[in-house]
């Protein structure tokens, strides 16, 4: 691992290291497992000449002191290249509140791999993401999400089919009819309907309890446990229920978003082998289901054992999850170990959906800290544009641009 970060590390300088020797002083190399080295690099066009501690920089090499070698971000919860907008409108594809479909409905389908969202996530570090639809009016069921990765490109969407995703809780209720009650009972009519999918659906294509046929076919993936079902929940006893559908229904694989609560059921979780997406910034009562809110949550799961992930779930619904490094910060400060944190958010959620992928990321500091950013992306061995909309606006109006045109044409 350590010796595949430095080869696509340098593939970033190989432009410049073609004609020049570079020398890396003091890097701090970061594994997928968060464990980190430190080391100075040199190399000359493109090759590693010498990796080791203090040596020295040869004469006329370029300079770059205290960069940090990281693998890709992932993002394990976004709606990344869903809409340009967090308004509603033609151009928001997140969910449709007038379709007469529910699961079957797949991101893959929506998801614009030029969305200017893309370029501006990969420029914080981001390379890899779960993209999920939202639920709409009428059904607990927001559809099939996707895995992509943020290359930009047409053939960017990874795993179309990656997992099924539903709301209980609040949320739940509302679109189920007004209550919680409402919600897990549509939701164990529907796992009954495409359990039963062949039986129920041969001879009465309306023969479901809660989905329609192609719903329910939709949905037998999830019921075998041949993908996750991810489930937004916060409420401590929400969570009880989603454990007791797992006791119910064992073939169920499931990944809990949000959990506010989680803490108080920690160990539950994990003897229920539920995985959770927690955003540890997620530590105020801002509703009633998340009373319990508090801001050292990860730290429950942690010492519970429970298999988790780390999400910037405030930006669910704003499409860029660009500060994703920032939370895993935030639960370091809180008490986490760097190296766990930095894992929930790269290696863990990547395992989650086996996506195998040789990414890179050179930072200009530790990438927890919210004051660093990244200098150069690798995918599977392309350097990544560090250009996006956002660097084009800070250098259309940058006030030391000489360029004398009006600032709409430069």
């Amino acid at each position: 691992m350590r010796a595949l970060l430095l080869a696509s590390a340098i593939a970033f300088f190989a432009p410049a290291a073609s004609a020049q020797t570079v020398f890396l002083d003091d890097a701090t190399i970061v594994d997928a497992k968060g464990q980190r080295v430190t080391s100075d690099i040199i190399w000359a066009d493109g090759a590693i000449v010498q990796e080791g501690a203090n040596l020295t920089a040869p004469q006329g090499a370029e300079t770059v002191s205290g960069a940090w070698v990281t693998p890709g971000l992932f993002a394990p919860m976004s709606t990344l290249g869903l809409t340009d907008l967090g308004s509603a409108g033609r151009g928001n594809d997140i969910s449709a509140e007038d379709a007469p479909t529910s699961v079957s409905e797949r991101a893959a389908d929506s998801f614009n791999p030029r969305s200017p969202y893309i370029a501006n996530t990969r420029g914080r570090g981001v390379t890899h993401a779960v993209v999920a639809p939202g639920t709409s009016s009428g059904s607990i069921f927001a559809g099939t999400g996707a895995v992509i990765s943020l290359t930009g490109e047409f053939d960017s969407v990874l795993i179309e089919d990656a997992f099924v995703f539903l709301s209980l809780g609040e949320a739940g209720g509302a679109r189920a009819g007004g209550s919680r009650a409402a919600a897990m009972a549509q939701l164990r009519a529907a796992i009954s309907d495409a359990e039963g999918f062949f039986r129920r659906y041969n001879d009465a294509p309306d023969g479901g309890d809660a989905l329609s046929r192609q719903d329910a076919n939709a949905l037998r993936s999830a019921v075998n446990g041949d993908i996750p079902m991810m489930i937004q929940a916060d409420r401590a006893s929400d969570l009880v229920a989603i454990i007791r559908l797992k006791d119910e229904n064992p073939n169920l694989d499931i990944i809990v978003v949000g959990a506010t609560e989680a803490w108080d059921v920690a160990d539950e979780l994990a003897d229920a082998d539920i995985r959770v997406i927690i955003d540890p910034l997620h530590n105020l009562p801002t509703s009633f289901e998340a009373v319990g809110a508090r801001i050292d949550n990860v730290l429950f799961l942690e010492e519970a054992g429970v298999d988790y992930a780390i999400a910037n779930l405030s930006s669910f619904r704003v499409v860029k999850p660009a500060s994703l490094a920032q939370h895993a910060g935030n639960a370091v400060g809180e008490g986490l170990d760097w190296g766990t944190a930095f894992a929930a958010i790269s290696s863990v959620p990547a395992s989650w959906f086996g996506v195998e992928s040789e990414t890179v990321v050179v930072w200009d500091g530790d990438p927890l800290n919210a004051t660093s950013a990244p200098i150069a992306v690798t995918i599977d061995g392309e350097v990544m544009s560090m250009d996006s909309r956002i660097t084009a606006l800070r250098d259309r109006y940058n006030p030391l641009n000489t360029d004398q045109r009006p600032h709409k044409y430069r």
